[in-house]
């Protein structure tokens, strides 16, 4: 089975690829610092209220939000990466991105059966914004790459022919 994901030119259809990355970075790093004091909030507020009950759910939501909150410093890298235009940690950054996005669905579902709906919106839009920017990130992979190929094609055309016989002193 082969499904084809789309490549974007445009960030939100007017911005700039590149420009439209470094944003969702920031945005990201943002959503990642406010999750993790949400996080620690959570967890103080509830502990005074924890029952044997609700301990799966809090287990479950710390895991969410470590998930969604480690990503702080892959951002960080997403924002260099972008700006520099290095290919490699764009692909470490995908990869990354995939990882966690799938390991989020397990919590997120957890949650849902416990009917915690705020969590799971919460959690959800977190989610569908870090597809959107994997799928941006892998549209700037694609770009960087036809460029690097008509770089290498341009200068391979031009071969210097010089006889054994000619001095180029």
């Amino acid at each position: 089975m082969h499904v084809k994901v789309p490549e974007v030119k445009r960030c939100c259809c007017c911005i700039p690829l590149r420009y439209g990355i470094v944003v969702f970075g920031v945005i990201n790093i943002i959503l990642s610092l406010l999750a993790v004091a949400y996080l620690v909030v959570a967890t103080e507020l509830d502990k005074a209220t924890l029952t044997e009950d609700s301990s799966l759910e809090e287990v479950t939501t710390t895991v969410l939000y470590s998930i969604l909150g480690m990503g702080v410093l892959l951002n960080v890298i997403l924002l260099i990466a972008g700006c520099q235009r290095d290919i490699s940690m764009l692909r470490v950054y995908i990869l990354y991105a995939l990882l966690t996005t799938l390991a989020a669905l397990v919590p997120l579902f957890i949650l849902l059966s416990r009917k915690r709906y705020e969590d799971v919106f919460t959690a959800s839009l977190a989610i569908v914004m870090q597809v959107y920017v994997i799928v941006l990130v892998r549209s700037e992979i694609i770009k960087l790459e036809k460029k690097l190929i008509i770089i290498e094609d341009s200068t391979s055309d031009v071969v210097v022919v010089v006889s054994d016989t000619d001095n180029l002193i």
